[in-house]
């Protein structure tokens, strides 16, 4: 558990494929005991099936935005490969990246709405399971940045 402030999550970058699988290692123990609880035509093992299902499909996805693309397997190709397409901008990179960690921040603020429903639960860990509000530290500054030039009042982050 990681209670400590200082390894809080802050931004959508320090999510980690830990942090990820963290969430449903602490709900399947709760999840399996409810589904076991009720016979499988009652809405309550109805709810922890899907709940679980969906949890584990937004950790697959958020461990799959988190590593990056998938290159898949080299197979071997009767024809020649196509011809190497030129690397990407610099812009075509940054703006790769924004997307990849907006999906990171996305998929991680949907698991941690889920799992805020156990904070008051032995276990839950509060220095981590919170929403982040900015893909990383630049964001965060540049917000900050324009907010005090327009002399707005700043959000903090969780």
């Amino acid at each position: 558990m990681t209670n400590d402030p200082q390894q809080a999550l802050h931004h959508a970058v320090d999510v980690t494929v830990d942090d990820a699988w963290a969430i449903p290692e602490f709900l399947a123990p709760r999840l399996e005991s409810l589904e076991h609880a009720h016979d499988g035509d009652t809405e309550e093992h109805r709810a922890a099936v899907a709940l679980s299902e969906a949890v584990s499909a937004l950790v697959l996805a958020l461990e799959s935005a988190i590593r990056g693309p998938n290159r898949g397997r080299l197979r071997r190709r009767a024809t020649p490969p196509p011809a190497p397409s030129p690397p990407p901008t610099d812009d075509e990179r940054i703006a790769r990246e924004m997307r990849r960690l907006t999906m990171i921040a996305e998929h991680w603020n949907q698991l941690c709405g889920i799992v805020c429903a156990w904070r008051e639960s032995d276990g839950y860990d509060r220095a981590r399971w919170h929403q982040v509000t900015f893909l990383d530290p630049a964001a965060e500054a540049g917000y900050h940045r324009l907010a005090a030039e327009a002399g707005l009042r700043t959000i903090e982050p969780s």
